[in-house]
């Protein structure tokens, strides 16, 4: 009995396939931050902040140091002075106010930074094989779409806060909240983070 299943059009299904789990990787492997809002103090007429406090709120140590420790090199890379605060508060629990303003006061720092996690939004994407080529391929591609179970991928979107604060006056002096798509690891994502955050204080003069 002659077979008549257009030839090649498995071999498409699957190469369309294989395209989707592609594209799908190389979302998640492309981790970019991006400044989505930003608010700074207009009282504020003092000098750039010369010596930063570098506070990550985070019950997990290592993720809090790793945190700390590639914000203040960065920092210092930026020509701004920074002391990790697990150096001299080294307890991972909520620091008192008494705390705090001691270790401000060993760093010799004249402003806090300190960055909390706001949410993980998770997004779902779904993707079916293209159609074929003519109306034969169109027609059969969209039968192939409708019953085949399409490549499902998954992508986080990290989303934090990060507020500087004045020493001297003790108040607020810019707060921002920032986006992480597709993030692998501190250690891989802190660099672009950090530039993200430290040009939007240049920007405003307050480092």
């Amino acid at each position: 009995m002659m077979n008549n299943k257009p030839i090649g059009l498995d071999a498409s299904r699957i190469a369309a396939r294989a395209a989707c789990i592609l594209i799908a990787l190389l979302m998640t492997a492309c981790a970019s931050t991006t400044l989505k809002h930003s608010w700074q103090s207009r009282d504020y007429n003092g000098p750039p902040l010369k010596k930063l406090l570098v506070v990550g709120i985070s019950k997990q140590s290592t993720v809090r140091r790793t945190f700390e420790d590639g914000f203040v090199e960065q920092l210092k890379a930026a020509g701004v002075g920074a002391v990790a605060s697990y150096t001299l508060i080294p307890d991972d629990s909520q620091a008192t106010e008494a705390q705090l303003t001691q270790a401000v006061k060993d760093a010799g720092a004249d402003g806090a930074l300190i960055t909390r996690l706001v949410r993980v939004d998770v997004t779902t994407q779904a993707f079916y094989p293209p159609v074929g080529m003519g109306y034969y391929g169109a027609y059969a591609g969209a039968w192939g779409g409708a019953y085949n179970a399409p490549t499902v991928s998954e992508s986080d979107t990290v989303v934090l806060e990060t507020t500087l604060s004045g020493i001297d006056e003790s108040k607020l002096l810019w707060s921002g909240t920032t986006e992480t798509f597709a993030p692998s690891s501190v250690n891989d994502n802190l660099p672009g983070f950090a530039k993200v955050i430290i040009g939007a204080l240049k920007k405003g003069k307050l480092i």
